[in-house]
């Protein structure tokens, strides 16, 4: 199966894409952004249809989302871009869990049995995903983390279909790296948008 094949849907404010968040009016405005390309639904009815759930949402709210569906999102794609932070209070941003903690690692042992989380999206700021999208002559790169190689390969599609190069990390135990401060994030060691030769160097 490919990404083609496959109803996704954005939670939080293809293909043609299901858009689905709290807020229908707001989710509307950012709905008529993309061109057409996006039908606005619920958020039950995002679960409903969409095998590919992108909840782009912080991570309690990406909690409890998991304890209000439950075993619906069972046989799904999860696509996690949560970075487990929060204000720190002097303009910037803290942890809000240990730090060698992964919320990616978290959520997907929150998951039912046959759900499948891929970590993505998350390593770039909404500027720099904006304006590094479809660069020339070589794609920017967004790294993913995912255990099955089947969801991972559909999120690899989704990565393409965005205007990036997709590289893997490794399994959901290297979510860490590609989470805010981590070396492969925008705001880690990493410090800024790579091309794939880049990326490849450094994982």
């Amino acid at each position: 199966m490919t990404i083609s094949d496959s109803t996704v849907a954005i939670i939080g404010t293809g293909k043609d894409f299901l858009l689905a968040g709290r807020d229908r009016d707001a989710t509307a405005k950012v709905a008529s952004g993309l061109g057409g390309h996006a039908e606005v639904v619920s958020v039950d009815e995002a679960v409903e249809r969409a095998g590919v759930l992108v909840l782009a949402v912080w991570l309690d709210a990406f909690r409890q989302l998991i304890a209000q569906y439950g075993e619906r999102l069972a046989g799904k794609v999860i696509v996690d871009p949560s970075n487990p932070v929060g204000p720190d209070g002097d303009g910037g941003y803290r942890k809000v869990i240990g730090e060698q903690e992964s919320s990616g690692q978290i959520l997907a042992g929150l998951l039912p049995a046959g759900a499948r989380l891929v970590k993505a999206f998350g390593t770039l700021s909404a500027g720099s995903l904006s304006s590094a999208a479809w660069r020339e002559p070589e794609r920017a790169v967004l790294f993913y983390a995912a255990d099955d190689a089947a969801a991972g390969d559909l999120v690899a599609d989704l990565i393409r279909a965005s205007g990036y190069e997709p590289v893997r990390v490794g399994g959901l135990d290297q979510s860490i790296r590609i989470e805010m401060f981590g070396d492969l994030h925008e705001y880690g060691a990493l410090g800024r948008v790579v091309t794939k030769s880049e990326a490849l160097k450094a994982i």
